[in-house]
């Protein structure tokens, strides 16, 4: 490589200043070439090694996730049985339309059966949730202490879910021979709607 006659005359100038200056010049020289590759070179792949860095730990992360799930899958698959399970038992306890009307005549038995007289027996508006519907039933029945208590108890023990709510009891009418209660409330069952049917 040939070096022009202006730019050998300037090399000797330099060559023959005293070794401090010649020293701070090559220095000088030393600080811009590094500033120069910091801002022209370095800075811009440290910044992307630190992003691959940073996206390197949330993949290894991941893939721990994904280990750990890997290695506990049969315990998963066995929780996943179990919850399935549970729900056929709860979805025996809420009744479709269809088992619904069946509910209610077997609730009507039951005061034949417990001795009271029902008087008034209306389904009211349902409230729907999720994948159920509440059916509060307005109720209105007639009988002695004990025979009202009967009903209640073999009302607990039907296989669906009846809630008993509400109540107001008074006295229907009293003689020597008995005290007739009249109680009016709230009996709340519930049917399933399928999830997120809403209707």
């Amino acid at each position: 490589m040939e070096i022009s006659a202006e730019t050998q005359e300037k090399l000797d100038k330099i060559l023959k200043l005293p070794k401090g200056a010649r020293i701070g010049i090559l220095v000088g020289i030393g600080v811009l070439l590094c500033t120069g590759y910091y801002f022209g070179s370095y800075q811009g792949d440290a910044q992307e090694l630190a992003r691959l860095q940073a996206e390197e730990a949330n993949l290894q992360r991941k893939l721990s996730e994904v280990r750990l799930i890997a290695g506990n899958i049969v315990e998963f698959e066995a929780e996943i049985a179990a919850l399935e399970i549970k729900l056929k038992k709860a979805l025996r306890q809420l009744p479709n339309e269809k088992q619904l009307e069946v509910l209610l005549t077997d609730i009507s038995n039951l005061g034949k059966t417990a001795g009271v007289e029902i008087r008034s027996f209306q389904r009211q508006q349902e409230i729907f949730h999720d994948f159920y519907a509440e059916v509060p039933i307005a109720i209105q029945i007639d009988g002695q202490y004990h025979d009202i208590g009967k009903f209640f108890e073999l009302l607990s023990q039907l296989k669906r879910i009846v809630n008993m709510g509400s109540l107001k009891i008074g006295v229907e009418s009293e003689s020597v021979e008995a005290t007739r209660l009249k109680v009016t409330g709230t009996a709340t069952t519930f049917r399933f709607v399928g999830a997120g049917s809403g209707a």
